[in-house]
């Protein structure tokens, strides 16, 4: 099995699944199609459950995300708690920007949903 990575565009985000569980989302989500855009990355789940990972480390970093991109991301997070069974190995970090109070608001609804605790950081805007 390999990573996966996927080039954010000005309507995707980029996405990087490595098999060290190092998984990252990054950008815009106003994909054509959500369902299609993001569904090579649950079947790289899908896959990546059956080699029972010790660890997971997810970085949520969206600029915007609309609402159907936003149903479909709550899919891949309830995905990936399903793979990561020891919860206590799993992280799920969202940034945002310190005045983007609608992307923290979006986390936090998100957090709430899946019921596992997200740690919220403030983009460091020096360091895109």
């Amino acid at each position: 099995m390999e990573s996966i990575f996927i080039k954010g565009t000005k309507r995707t985000p980029e996405i990087l699944f490595k098999i060290n569980g190092f998984l990252s989302i990054n950008g815009v989500s106003i994909p054509e199609d959500a369902s299609e855009f993001y569904r090579s990355t649950i079947e790289w789940l899908d896959k990546y459950e059956k080699l029972d990972p010790e660890n997971i480390n997810l970085k949520i970093n969206f600029v915007y995300i609309n609402t159907t991109s936003t149903y479909i991301v709550l899919k891949v997070l309830r995905k990936i708690l399903a793979v990561c069974r020891n919860q206590e190995n799993l992280k799920i970090t969202w940034t945002y920007e310190q005045d983007d109070q609608d992307m923290y608001d979006q986390g936090k609804v998100l957090e709430k949903l899946i019921g596992f605790p997200f740690k919220f950081e403030v983009k460091d805007l020096h360091s895109s």
